[in-house]
């Protein structure tokens, strides 16, 4: 079984690919084409923390993938965000790999979506982009929008502070 870490995962897959990746999952589950049950929901009160397990499979493929993420707060009141996903043979059950990717496909994944909805809505030539906040997800919906429409001249970006705008 290969165990890939954040690096490892950042290393071979970016933004073009999982959109691509992410349309064809959607196009898939809007034809019924994948079995893809219910988010398990699990609270973890002493640490206010929650885990949300969910799983899917696009019938056909050779691997389905589960996937396990718990956000808690430290004692100084931080977001602690982890996760992992476990990828198995389609086939077999067997497991396959094991992603320790610290987030990373998740948030890949949410600006991916973005990416394929801008795709088919957005106009063929945007000029300017605004983005409404500074969180981990205005950068990978700037990223998708740049994958799939390059060559965007300014972007504006409000924030709760400008020193949020700025990255500080």
């Amino acid at each position: 079984m290969k165990v890939l870490r954040a690096d490892d995962v950042r290393a071979v897959l970016d933004m073009s690919s999982c959109i691509d990746a992410c349309e064809r999952a959607f196009v898939a589950y809007s034809t019924g084409a994948v079995a893809l049950p219910d988010v398990i929901h699990l609270d973890v009160p002493e640490s206010s923390g929650e885990v949300h397990v969910k799983a899917g499979y696009v019938l056909g493929e050779p691997h389905y993938a589960v996937k396990i993420a718990s956000g808690f707060v430290s004692p100084t009141g931080e977001p602690i965000v982890d996760g992992m996903v476990l990828v198995f043979d389609a086939r077999s059950g067997a497991p396959v790999a094991f992603l320790l990717d610290d987030g990373y496909l998740t948030d890949l994944r949410t600006g991916a979506a973005g990416g394929v909805a801008a795709r088919h809505l957005a106009p063929a030539r945007v000029a300017t982009v605004a983005v409404i906040g500074t969180g981990a997800q205005a950068s990978r919906q700037l990223e998708a929008l740049a994958a799939v429409r390059p060559g965007f001249e300014r972007v504006r970006v409000w924030g709760r502070t400008q020193d949020h705008v700025r990255g500080r």
